[in-house]
């Protein structure tokens, strides 16, 4: 059951999604590619971001501006000619049997690992290890779960 939005900030951008996923009203912003395994729930206002949207170079960023302002008013997308080669990105990865709380961000580079559970409001930088609960701003791990359990 998806009730997301899924943002294609790229041609090459891929999601896949597993069988039995629940993604609610949530937000998937892909240039590069965003998996979900099976059995996976994630819950409201969620947001899994798979680059850094611009680039760390205050220069890159504004051409970006400048580029932007072109585009808009020449009717199209206005990152339709967005320079990525510039921008920082990576795959995210929820693995099977994960659990995703509310209210949380999942950035570029992460994997959930299997049965993991994030925490409501969590902002999840770095992986996840399977059978594992993290919380916190950036997320870190506060509790093992038993596998399988």
């Amino acid at each position: 059951m998806l009730d997301c939005n899924i943002i294609f900030e790229s041609g090459t951008g891929e999601v896949i999604i597993g069988n039995r996923v629940f993604i609610g009203a949530s937000t998937i912003i892909c240039r590069s590619k965003v998996e979900f395994g099976n059995n996976i729930f994630v819950a409201w206002n969620t947001c899994f971001y798979d680059h850094d949207s611009h680039s760390l170079d205050y220069r890159h960023r504004q051409q970006d501006i400048t580029q932007q302002l072109t585009d808009f008013r020449n009717g199209e997308s206005f990152i339709k000619n967005k320079n990525w080669e510039v921008v920082n990105s990576a795959p995210i990865k929820i693995c099977d049997n994960a659990w995703i709380g509310m209210n949380a961000l999942i950035l570029k580079g992460v994997t959930v690992g299997e049965g993991a559970i994030v925490a409501a409001g969590s902002v999840v930088t770095k992986s996840v290890p399977a059978w594992t609960v993290v919380a916190g701003n950036p997320a870190k791990v506060v509790k093992n779960l038993e596998v399988g359990k």
